[in-house]
Protein backbone atom coordinates (compact mmCIF):
# COMPACT_ATOMS: atom_id res chain seq x y z
CA UNK A 1 0.00 0.00 0.00
CA UNK A 2 1.57 3.53 -0.42
CA UNK A 3 1.97 6.12 1.60
CA UNK A 4 -0.50 8.19 0.06
CA UNK A 5 -3.06 5.68 -0.25
CA UNK A 6 -6.18 5.49 2.37
CA UNK A 7 -7.64 2.44 3.61
CA UNK A 8 -11.21 1.93 1.82
CA UNK A 9 -14.69 2.76 3.13
CA UNK A 10 -15.23 -0.68 4.32
CA UNK A 11 -12.28 -1.03 6.71
CA UNK A 12 -13.22 -0.52 10.14
CA UNK A 13 -10.62 -0.47 13.05
CA UNK A 14 -11.51 -2.38 15.85
CA UNK A 15 -8.75 -1.35 18.39
CA UNK A 16 -9.89 0.96 21.05
CA UNK A 17 -6.10 2.23 21.15
CA UNK A 18 -3.83 2.90 18.35
CA UNK A 19 -0.89 0.98 17.54
CA UNK A 20 2.52 2.13 17.56
CA UNK A 21 5.30 0.80 15.04
CA UNK A 22 7.78 -0.78 16.44
CA UNK A 23 10.83 -3.71 16.09
CA UNK A 24 11.54 -4.14 19.70
CA UNK A 25 12.64 -8.05 20.32
CA UNK A 26 11.28 -10.27 22.65
CA UNK A 27 10.76 -14.08 23.17
CA UNK A 28 7.54 -16.20 24.06
CA UNK A 29 7.93 -18.16 27.47
CA UNK A 30 5.93 -21.38 26.20
CA UNK A 31 4.23 -23.28 29.70
CA UNK A 32 7.12 -25.76 29.20
CA UNK A 33 9.42 -23.75 29.82
CA UNK A 34 11.42 -23.40 26.40
CA UNK A 35 11.57 -20.30 24.75
CA UNK A 36 10.91 -18.64 21.05
CA UNK A 37 12.47 -15.84 19.50
CA UNK A 38 10.16 -13.24 17.82
CA UNK A 39 9.52 -9.14 17.06
CA UNK A 40 7.18 -6.89 17.95
CA UNK A 41 5.83 -5.21 15.13
CA UNK A 42 3.31 -2.97 16.76
CA UNK A 43 1.66 -2.78 19.82
CA UNK A 44 -0.89 -0.79 21.77
CA UNK A 45 -2.73 -0.70 25.07
CA UNK A 46 -4.03 -4.07 24.66
CA UNK A 47 -1.89 -6.12 22.60
CA UNK A 48 0.66 -6.70 20.11
CA UNK A 49 1.46 -7.77 16.82
CA UNK A 50 4.28 -10.11 16.77
CA UNK A 51 6.49 -12.15 14.15
CA UNK A 52 8.41 -14.78 14.94
CA UNK A 53 12.54 -14.88 13.52
CA UNK A 54 13.61 -17.90 11.34
CA UNK A 55 12.13 -20.53 9.46
CA UNK A 56 10.97 -22.92 12.07
CA UNK A 57 6.99 -23.27 12.74
CA UNK A 58 6.37 -22.32 16.00
CA UNK A 59 3.63 -23.91 18.06
CA UNK A 60 1.63 -21.25 20.56
CA UNK A 61 -0.65 -22.30 23.70
CA UNK A 62 -4.02 -20.28 23.98
CA UNK A 63 -1.97 -18.31 26.67
CA UNK A 64 1.88 -17.80 27.17
CA UNK A 65 4.26 -14.83 28.22
CA UNK A 66 5.95 -12.35 26.28
CA UNK A 67 8.90 -11.30 27.65
CA UNK A 68 10.97 -7.86 26.33
CA UNK A 69 14.41 -8.12 25.86
CA UNK A 70 16.70 -5.61 27.11
CA UNK A 71 13.52 -3.92 29.14
CA UNK A 72 12.94 -7.48 31.05
CA UNK A 73 9.22 -6.59 30.73
CA UNK A 74 6.82 -9.66 30.65
CA UNK A 75 3.06 -9.65 29.78
CA UNK A 76 0.56 -12.64 30.11
CA UNK A 77 -0.88 -12.76 26.69
CA UNK A 78 -3.65 -14.70 24.95
CA UNK A 79 -3.45 -15.89 21.40
CA UNK A 80 -5.73 -13.78 19.17
CA UNK A 81 -4.91 -14.95 15.86
CA UNK A 82 -1.83 -16.87 14.20
CA UNK A 83 -1.29 -16.13 9.94
CA UNK A 84 2.18 -17.76 8.97
CA UNK A 85 5.09 -16.28 10.45
CA UNK A 86 2.83 -13.92 12.60
CA UNK A 87 0.59 -13.67 15.25
CA UNK A 88 -1.96 -11.42 17.79
CA UNK A 89 -2.19 -11.40 21.20
CA UNK A 90 -4.04 -9.70 23.84
CA UNK A 91 -2.55 -8.41 27.29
Amino acid sequence: MYRTAKPSQNFVERRATERKPTALLAFVQHPDGSRSACQVKNISDDGAMLEFLGAQAVVLAPTFDLVLTGAEMRYAVTLVWREGQSAGVRF
